[in-house]
């Protein structure tokens, strides 16, 4: 009865962002944050016990990991969990180059994140985001001219 009163919380990929400059040393990781959307729909707190994450564009994995920060969802409401990941220059430079000789760029976000549910124990919520661009077509939007 008390395990059926648990609602899973939704989890979803709402931002990625650069948080360095990867043109202050280009041999250093590039630093991104991993920005996740997390929906506690019970009338009680929950706190996250871990983040699992990799991301891959192209066919290249590019970054993984797993972050273990306590960090408290109030109840029945959001709550943005960000998550430092860091990138080896290498990784996107392959992934660049092997997307753009297609001139398409493919991307995946996957991963969970654990919850501490009080009786049952962590809970694992998985997330995942997909998608794509044309990287010719951003620089001709921001006036670059490619053919």
């Amino acid at each position: 009865m008390v395990k059926d009163a648990f609602k899973t919380p939704k989890v979803r990929v709402i931002d990625v962002a650069l948080t360095s400059n990867p043109l202050a040393d280009p041999g250093k990781p590039w630093d991104f944050t991993l920005h996740l959307e997390v929906d506690n729909r019970n009338d009680y707190p929950l706190s996250v016990a871990y983040v699992a994450y990799s991301a891959i564009v192209g066919r290249e994995t590019i970054a993984g990991g797993e972050h273990l920060e306590d960090i408290r969802l109030g109840a029945s409401g959001l709550t943005v969990v960000k998550v430092p990941l860091s990138i080896r220059p290498e990784s996107i430079v392959n992934a660049a180059r092997d997307s753009l000789l297609g001139r398409s760029v493919t991307y995946e976000f996957n991963g969970s994140v654990g919850l501490k549910t009080p009786v049952v124990g962590v809970v694992r919520i998985p997330f995942s985001k997909t998608g794509g661009f044309d990287p010719a077509e951003i620089l001709k939007r921001k006036g670059f001219g490619f053919n």
